[in-house]
C-alpha cells in the first residue's frame, strides 16, 4: 500500500468538496440496490465474518523490519452488509501507515457487491476520502476488489486487487496476487499520474484449520510513474505471518 506525504494544508481541509459527490454515490447505491433482481428472498438472519492477517518481514535494501496488520470483515444479511477494513504498517518501532474504511455493501448480482462509504488515513498524514467500489468473484474464482477514492482536496485515486487460491492439497494453498494503486493526477513532482505503484507476489499458507493458517509471502513492488530523484525503486519483500478467520 503506497502513501505519499502531501502539503500539510491539504491534510486539514474539510470534506466539503467531497460531500456532493458522496451524496450522489449513496443515491446510486440505493437506486441500484432497489433495482437489483432478487434471486431469493433475504431472511432475517444476521451473519458476520472477520479476517486478520498479521506478519513481520524485511524489505530488501531498506533498514529495519516491517510489521503489518491487515483486517477486514462484515456483518449483515445476504443482500445488505456493513463492511469495515483496517491496514497498518510499523517500522523500527514507529507507525508509518494507518488506514480505516467503513462501507455499505449491496448485493447486485451473483457473487458481486457494490460498495460505498468513507476512508480515513491517520498516517502518514490525516486524509479523508469518499469511496465507491465493486467486489466479487470473477470466472475461475478470481477474487476481484476495485475501489475509487475522492480525497478531501478533490484528487481522484483508485486501487485494484486480483488474487486467487490454488489448492496444492486441502491444507496447502498458494495465492498469487496483483495489486495496483492509481491516481488521476500527479501526486508530487516526482510521482506522476497513472499506475504509480504495483505489487506482484505470492502467498503460501498451510491451514491447520480453515480459521488458522500460518503463511509466507514473497512480493515485488514497482513504481512505474516515479521520476528520477524520487528515491522510489523496485523492492522485494519477504514476510511471515498468521492468518485468522472468525
Amino acid at each position: 500500500m503506497a502513501h505519499y506525504k502531501t502539503n500539510s494544508k491539504s491534510a486539514h481541509k474539510t470534506m466539503k468538496p467531497v460531500f456532493p459527490r458522496f451524496i450522489g454515490i449513496v443515491a446510486c447505491l440505493a437506486g441500484l440496490g432497489a433495482a437489483a433482481p432478487s434471486l431469493a428472498s433475504e431472511d432475517d438472519s444476521i451473519y458476520s465474518y472477520t479476517l486478520i492477517e498479521a506478519d513481520t518481514g524485511k524489505i530488501r535494501n531498506q533498514p529495519g523490519s516491517l510489521q503489518t496488520l491487515g483486517a477486514e470483515g462484515w456483518i449483515g444479511g445476504d443482500f445488505n452488509r456493513f463492511w469495515w477494513r483496517f491496514n497498518g504498517d510499523r517500522r523500527q518501532g514507529r507507525t508509518e501507515v494507518v488506514e480505516m474504511q467503513a462501507l455499505y455493501s449491496r448485493y447486485i448480482a451473483p457473487f458481486w457487491d457494490l460498495q460505498g462509504g468513507i476512508r480515513h488515513d491517520a498516517k502518514p498524514v490525516s486524509e479523508n476520502y469518499a469511496v465507491i467500489g465493486l467486489r466479487g468473484l470473477a470466472p475461475y474464482a478470481y477474487d476481484v476488489d476495485l475501489q475509487a477514492f475522492i480525497r478531501s482536496d478533490g484528487k481522484m485515486l483508485a486501487r485494484t486487487r486480483f488474487e486467487n487460491d490454488f489448492l496444492i492439497t486441502n491444507r496447502f494453498i498458494v495465492r498469487p496476487f496483483v495489486n495496483g494503486e492509481w491516481s488521476a493526477s500527479n501526486l508530487s513532482a516526482e510521482v506522476r499520474s497513472g499506475l504509480y505503484r504495483a505489487d506482484l507476489g505470492v502467498q503460501v499458507r498451510y491451514e491447520f484449520t480453515r480459521k488458522v493458517a500460518p503463511y509466507v509471502e514473497l512480493s515485488r513492488t514497482f513504481y512505474p510513474r516515479a521520476q528520477g530523484g524520487s528515491g522510489l525503486g523496485a523492492a522485494t519483500g519477504l514476510r511471515a505471518g498468521m492468518r485468522l478467520i472468525f
